[in-house]
C-alpha cells in the first residue's frame, strides 16, 4: 500500500472509481488484478499502481473515469448487507449531537451490517473503541467483513452475543450507546448502567409506534430528550435551470436521545434515612 500522507496509488490500495454520482465502483488494486469491465469499458486495474488519486484513466471505449480516495463514506455505502442501514444523514446528527471525537467509547447493539461501526470507529480512532452486539451469526459475520474492509477493525470489539445477556459491559464507561433493535427500550436501563454521567443514549426507530415507547422508557433515566426526523433533498444545480432532484431519500428512521442523569444527593440522603420513629 502506499505510504500514509502520499496521493499516488499503492498495491493493495482501495479505490473508488467514479463515472458519475450514480456510477461509481469501490475496487481494490493488486498486480495481479484482472481488467475491470464496465458497461463502459475495460480499465487495466494493475496500470493503476503509481497513478495518483484524483487523476482521470480512459476504458477500452473511450470514458473517462477518476480515481478517488474512498473515505469512509464510501466503504459504508459500497458494504454487502442484507439490512437496511443507518444513512448518512442520520448518523452525522448523531456524531454532532453526542460529540463523539478521538478516545471516546461507544457501546452499539444491532450491529446489522457494521454501517453504523464503521463511521463511529472512523471518529473514535486511534484511541477510542466502538463495543458492537449482534446477536444474529448472519449479520455479525457480514459486519465484520465491511468494518476490516474500511479499515477500522483495530478501533472495534465485536460481541456474537444479545446486549442484555452481555457481562463484560463496564459501568459508567461509555460515552454514547447506540441502539439499533426493534426493541430499543428494553436496553436502556443496561445502557444508563453503561455510560458516563451525562452520556448519550441513542435509539433508532422506524416507526412513531417504537418512538413513543422509548421517550416514555426514557423518563427517570435520560434528561434532554429529542426526537427527531433528518430529511436531505439534493439540487441539480445546473446554470439557468436549477432545480430539487425529482428523487429524494425521504424517511429512513426517527432518531430519539437523551443525556443520562444521576440520581440526586438530596434523594441519596433520603433514600439512606433510617425509618420509623427514632429514640
Amino acid at each position: 500500500m502506499s505510504p500514509e500522507g502520499t496521493d499516488s496509488i499503492g498495491e493493495g490500495d482501495r479505490v473508488l472509481l467514479y463515472l458519475d454520482p450514480r456510477r461509481t465502483w469501490l475496487i481494490q488494486v493488486k498486480r495481479d488484478s484482472s481488467p475491470f469491465h464496465t458497461h463502459a469499458g475495460i480499465i487495466d486495474v494493475c496500470a493503476l499502481i503509481g497513478r495518483r488519486f484524483g487523476e482521470e484513466v480512459k476504458t477500452t471505449l473511450g470514458e473517462s473515469f477518476r480515481l478517488l480516495r474512498p473515505v469512509t463514506l464510501d466503504y459504508i455505502m459500497k458494504s454487502e448487507r442484507r439490512t437496511q442501514i443507518v444513512y448518512p444523514k442520520d448518523f452525522a446528527y448523531i456524531s454532532a449531537r453526542s460529540g463523539i471525537k478521538n478516545g471516546s467509547r461507544v457501546l452499539e447493539c444491532g450491529t446489522g451490517s457494521g454501517a453504523l461501526t464503521s463511521y463511529f470507529a472512523s471518529l473514535v480512532s486511534p484511541r477510542g473503541l466502538v463495543h458492537t452486539f449482534e446477536a444474529r451469526e448472519e449479520f455479525y459475520a457480514i459486519a465484520k467483513k465491511n468494518v476490516q474492509k474500511a479499515g477500522v477493525s483495530d478501533f472495534v470489539k465485536f460481541e456474537n452475543a444479545n446486549l442484555l445477556n452481555a457481562s463484560e459491559i463496564q459501568g459508567s464507561s461509555y460515552d454514547l450507546a447506540l441502539l439499533d433493535t426493534g426493541d430499543p427500550w428494553t436496553l436502556l436501563p443496561i445502557s444508563h448502567r453503561a455510560l458516563k454521567g451525562s452520556g448519550f443514549a441513542f435509539c433508532i426507530c422506524p416507526t412513531t409506534n417504537q418512538l413513543e415507547i422509548v421517550a416514555t422508557s426514557m423518563k427517570g433515566l435520560f434528561c434532554d430528550v429529542e426526537s427527531v426526523e433528518i430529511m436531505l433533498r439534493h439540487m441539480e444545480a445546473r446554470e439557468g435551470k436549477t432545480r430539487p432532484s425529482m428523487r429524494m431519500i425521504g424517511h429512513t428512521c426517527y432518531l430519539i436521545s437523551g443525556r443520562k442523569i444521576l440520581q440526586s444527593p438530596i434523594e441519596n440522603i433520603k433514600s439512606a434515612e433510617p425509618q420509623g420513629e427514632i429514640l
